[in-house]
């Protein structure tokens, strides 16, 4: 069956799941991310790696990306988004294991597997 742009963009496509926080001794809902939230993801943790003013180059690195997906990715139980963009700043100043242990499960989820191996290569 072929279907249309009507039933594509229809479509509730995005998965949700429970997931443990052992830190905060609970659980939250998680959610996929959308194409253009993955998108934003990999802009913000690769973005534009040199810039060039003039005749200097300098490297950049981009951080801030595990709150930010926390932000787009923990949900209710129908998959709504429990944090806005403007509770970022509030998520900083939460544990960083429980942070960073959301992220990654929301990485996973959302199909980006190469990107939590990378992850913990550089950790180790």
């Amino acid at each position: 069956m072929t279907l249309t742009k009507d039933e594509i963009l229809g479509l509730s496509d995005i998965q949700i799941k429970e997931i443990e926080v052992k830190e905060w001794g609970g659980t939250v809902m998680i959610r996929q991310l959308s194409r253009g939230q993955a998108d934003e993801y990999t802009f913000r943790r690769f973005g534009k790696s040199e810039m060039k003013k003039g005749d200097i180059e300098t490297d950049v690195t981009l951080f801030g990306h595990d709150t930010w997906l926390v932000a787009q990715g923990v949900c209710d139980a129908d998959g709504k988004r429990i944090f806005s963009n403007s509770d970022i700043k509030k998520l900083e100043e939460k544990n960083a294991n429980a942070i960073g242990s959301i992220a990654v499960e929301i990485v996973k989820f959302s199909g980006m597997q190469e990107d939590v191996e990378e992850l913990d290569e550089l950790k180790n």
